[in-house]
Order: structure tokens, then sequence, then C-alpha cells
């Protein structure tokens, strides 16, 4: 126990809402610079030129579809986590699961560079592989309030 009555949040689970926070912010700031680049009118159409419509695609998910409520969703579990409620927890699983397999599998698709399949499966497993090590488990245990 810390002074004041508060729980000890164990390391894993600061680094862990850390990730969650840098991935936030960069899902946010993507989803600006796309919206910029599509309201200022693209000087550059890969499609016309013969190359993929992967820039395309990412510009509109990113701006169309907004990324940032997602990206909200995911600092407000990163902040339920760091409380130790375990539906975050389980919440917070569930989407880096997701995440880890359909952005790269989506990249696959449409041909976009390796970098770009490995960078969310490589946040994925190591955001997943700190929220379930023992000390992060029994933070965010479902205990019962009696």
């Amino acid at each position: 126990m810390a002074a004041a009555g508060r729980r000890f949040v164990p390391v894993q689970v600061r680094i862990a809402v850390t990730g969650f926070n840098a991935v936030g912010a960069v899902m946010l700031t993507l989803a600006l610079v796309a919206l910029g680049v599509l309201l200022s009118g693209m000087q550059v159409d890969p499609v016309a030129q013969g190359g993929t419509g992967y820039l395309d695609f990412v510009l509109f998910f990113n701006a169309a579809l907004f990324l940032s409520p997602l990206a909200g969703v995911l600092v407000f579990l990163g902040t339920r986590v760091r409380r130790g409620e375990h539906w975050a927890w389980l919440s917070s699983l569930v989407f880096w699961g997701l995440a880890g397999t359909t952005a790269p599998l989506l990249a696959w698709v449409l041909g976009a560079p390796v970098s770009l399949r490995l960078v969310p499966v490589v946040c994925a497993i190591a955001m997943v592989g700190l929220l379930v090590t023992p000390q992060a488990r029994t933070f965010c245990a479902d205990l019962a309030d009696d």
C-alpha cells in the first residue's frame, strides 16, 4: 500500500498505459494529418499514376472514418487499466488482438510496405505481453467489493 491509501500500480501496467497513450497520440496525429491532406486537395494521385490505392485508402480511413475516436477509446482504456478495472483490462486485450491481426492483414491486402505490417504486430505483442504478466493480471483482477 502506498501513502494515502492509493494502490501501487505495477511497472508493467504503467509502461502499457504509456504505450496506449503513445499509440493514441500517433493515431490522432495521423487522423488530423490525413484530414488536412484531404481538405487541401491532393497533388499526387498514386492510382492515376499506376501505383496502388494504399495512400488513398489510408487517407480516407484516417480522415473520413476518423481514427480519432478510436484513439480516444484507447486512451480511455489506458486510464481505466491504470485504475485496475478488470473490464478495461479484458477490453484492452481484445483491442490489441484485433489491432495485431487486422492491421497487418489490411496492409498486406493493400500492398503496403512490410514495415507497416510489422509495426502494429510488434506493438500489439508488446502491449499484450505487458498486460498478461502476473503483476498486471493480479492488479486488474476482478475482486468483489465485499
